[in-house]
């Protein structure tokens, strides 16, 4: 959604300076270079201030602060939960419109736990590209998600005990496959719907 608002905020910056002009000036007397010009200036201009404006400061967009650093600031201020969790099994669902993986693992004590989230590649093993590879981080037997207290988004998982390979990555899910199983938010813990169940429905759910 805040996605969504920048860029109708800058579009219509845009319309609204082009209007303005329009209003005030006659724009054919203008060189069509300085029109160019002058537009990319004001695009620049309004994608900045979209990034200002629709971006929490810790969003870090210009990468001024590391995330340890972030992570540091929003502590002392008191703004990150700490959730722990014991696994025994997991498996996914590779991503379709560009909202992250999704797994769903089962806990400890049998309840299901669902993440997802651009976040979850951060864990993910990278084999191709030698300066980034790393092995698989999570799933994992013991793990700690800490979270935007207010935001709600995941800012790190800590992975504890023995990685867990999942029993598999399902392709992403079709609009039909969507409705076997209901909407789900990133982080809600699942006491109804065992595991298993969960799987096969994944498994079996039509294409």
């Amino acid at each position: 959604m805040r996605v969504v608002v920048a860029a109708l905020f800058t579009v219509g910056g845009i319309f609204a300076a082009v209007a303005l002009v329009g209003e005030f000036g006659d724009i054919n007397r203008v060189s069509p270079h300085v029109v160019g010009l002058g537009s990319g200036l004001l695009l620049v201009a309004m994608s900045v201030g979209a990034l200002f404006l629709f971006n929490p400061w810790w969003a870090n967009p210009f990468r001024r602060m590391t995330a340890e650093d972030i992570l540091r600031q929003l502590e002392a201020q008191g703004l990150v939960v700490s959730s722990d969790f014991e696994a025994r099994r997991a498996f996914g669902i590779e991503e379709s419109d560009d909202e992250g993986l999704h797994y769903f693992l089962e806990l400890g004590d049998g309840r299901v736990l669902y993440l997802t989230g651009q976040y979850l590649y951060d864990y993910e093993p990278i084999s191709d590209e030698p300066e980034l590879n790393q092995p698989r981080r999570f799933p994992c037997t013991a793990f700690t998600v800490r979270r935007h207290k207010t935001e709600g988004c995941v800012l790190e998982i800590v992975c504890r005990g023995t990685v867990i390979e999942p029993e598999f990555i399902a392709p992403p899910l079709t609009r039909r496959r969507r409705r076997s199983i209901s909407p789900l938010q990133d982080g809600q813990i699942l006491s109804d719907r065992p595991y298993d169940g969960l799987k096969d429905e994944i498994q079996c759910s039509p294409a």
